[in-house]
């Protein structure tokens, strides 16, 4: 039950943002500069555009920031332990794809309006998205 596809429209629809993400979890985001870095995030903040992307409201995420620019690929995962998965309750989500900050323009203005507190919003044009779980 895994989804893959080269179009930011893979994650309309698919169990993870149907399901999952309407349910509260962890997400962990990594990217790759010098040196790997994990960042984490809820599911709560997790907005899926119409179009396929996710905006994740950014507080701090300097080295996450810092890394996206000199390498926009990075990993998301995300789950519920409240979703029935491949063998027993719980499932979780792989995300891969490309990354970059904004901080300014419609992503960034609609993301601030619900986390006010927001210096930047993390926008990831999904590439493939795995069942792991």
């Amino acid at each position: 039950m895994g989804w893959q596809s080269r179009s930011s429209s893979l994650f309309r629809g698919c169990k993870c943002q149907t399901t999952v993400l309407k349910h509260e979890g962890v997400v962990a985001i990594v990217s790759q500069g010098d040196t790997a870095h994990v960042v984490n995030s809820w599911n709560s903040y997790l907005t899926v555009t119409k179009d396929g992307h996710l905006l994740i409201p950014a507080g701090r995420m300097k080295q996450t920031e810092e890394n996206v620019k000199m390498n926009p690929q990075v990993l998301l995962t995300a789950g519920s332990r409240d979703i029935p998965g491949f063998h027993s309750m719980g499932t979780g989500f792989l995300v891969e794809g490309t990354a970059v900050f904004l901080d300014e323009g419609p992503d960034f203005e609609v993301t601030k309006e619900r986390f006010p507190w927001i210096r930047a919003v993390l926008k990831i044009t999904p590439l493939t998205v795995n069942q792991t779980l």
